[in-house]
């Protein structure tokens, strides 16, 4: 990491891959998503049975539909990984689906009347999405890091100061997709940044 400009330029054993590849693989922005919002919306709606509605939007808008988004898009540009695309030239219209996935799920959480932690939770993965969408034509960010710096802030929202410590997962998500070579350590970093930039700001202005 001397230059955090530049991509990984080291090796890594065969074992260190393999764990890299699981806690990058675990550090999907989607699958990250599903315990935030599910803890978030069991915890706060007015019963138990509007709270599985709610968190079974959520999945369904946050993790369901980019997976299958971010499949056919990796499968489409053959890349290696199946749930990664890589080159930022093929992100551009992944990142637009996304977009939708996210607003729709804002719509009709809001039509439900989920907890609007939740709701608000949702605009900040819709925002801070289309904001990535503006930058891909130009610099590659990390979509991992943002990913993990969103839930994190809505958690510790919801359960101060506990909910704050989903945040340890950042350093192995940032680590796992600088040493596989997906990303700078200014990318890594200025996806974080951003994340907790428009999520500070959506979440001042909302809640």
């Amino acid at each position: 990491m001397n230059d955090p400009t530049h991509l990984f330029e080291g090796s890594v054993s065969p074992g260190t891959e393999r764990i890299a590849k699981l806690v990058s693989l675990i550090g999907q922005p989607p699958f990250l998503a599903i315990i935030p919002f599910a803890a978030i919306c069991m915890s706060l709606s007015q019963d138990i049975q509007h709270g599985i509605v709610c968190t079974l939007v959520c999945i369904f808008a946050a993790a369901i539909l980019p997976i299958s988004i971010i499949m056919y898009f990796s499968r489409r540009y053959s890349n290696s990984d199946r749930l990664d695309v890589e080159r930022k030239e093929d992100r551009m219209i992944p990142l637009v689906a996304g977009v939708l996935a996210y607003g729709l799920g804002v719509l009709i959480l809001y039509l439900i009347q989920a907890p609007w932690l939740a709701t608000v939770l949702m605009i900040c993965y819709t925002m801070v999405t289309a904001a990535i969408l503006a930058i891909t034509p130009y610099w590659k960010i990390s979509i991992h890091s943002c990913g993990v710096v969103g839930p994190s802030m809505g958690l510790a929202v919801a359960f101060w100061p506990w909910g704050l410590l989903y945040i340890v997962l950042l350093p192995a998500v940032a680590w796992s997709r600088y040493v596989l070579r997906k990303h700078t350590p200014l990318q890594l970093a200025m996806g974080a940044i951003l994340g907790f930039v428009f999520t500070f700001i959506i979440f001042t202005v909302l809640l």
